[in-house]
């Protein structure tokens, strides 16, 4: 399935308005920066262990990367659909002003 970064974004959206109501709306927006951090704290120790800088008793493999940045995706998702930021739009914009900054 292919989508774009802004259908990718407003599926995330739906399916999160549906959890969050069967949790009686417990995912404010700070819960969800929270969840942001969370996550990123996940990607950071799989790429520590596929990098060789942690012991684990599980090693790390590019599956559990790929799991843990798509968790964080989503969650950056839906924040950006609650303040109604369209990702799509801003990331061409961003690849465009690193493209001007770094390439030339």
């Amino acid at each position: 399935m292919s989508v774009t970064l802004s259908e990718a974004q407003f599926l995330c959206w739906k399916i999160f308005r549906k959890i969050n109501t069967e949790l009686g709306g417990k995912w404010s927006p700070f819960v969800m920066v929270t969840d942001i951090l969370e996550e990123a704290g996940e990607v950071a120790s799989v790429v520590k262990g596929l990098e060789g800088f942690k012991s684990s008793d599980k090693p790390k493999t590019k599956e559990m990367l790929a799991t843990e940045l798509s968790d964080l995706l989503y969650v950056i998702f839906v924040l950006a659909e609650h303040y109604k930021i369209d990702l799509g739009e801003k990331f061409l914009q961003t690849v465009n002003d690193y493209m001007l900054r770094f390439i030339g």
